[in-house]
């Protein structure tokens, strides 16, 4: 019970600073967590076709895969100040 008369008694312009900057942090962990997700994936196709000798799945990583993540790392990378 104290700690919610505690928390009621901040600024809102301070409650509102934190859950921004909560966001944000959400916002570059998702953004972090889908780049490495597209950069596995497309490792691991590109380890599938060198193994099995085709190359379908390498075109479609090359083509497609590759291309977001380059997006994605380089939208991270604009999210962090001084990266």
């Amino acid at each position: 019970m104290e700690l919610r008369e505690r928390i009621k008694s901040f600024p809102t312009w301070l409650k509102w600073t934190f859950r921004i900057f909560l966001g944000y942090l959400s916002l570059l962990a998702l953004v972090l967590a889908s780049t490495i997700i597209v950069i596995l994936v497309t490792f691991s196709m590109i380890m599938i076709d060198f193994f099995s000798g085709a190359d379908s799945m390498r075109d479609y990583a090359e083509n497609n895969l590759v291309p977001i993540s380059e997006y994605m790392w380089n939208l991270f990378t604009l999210l962090v100040p001084g990266l």
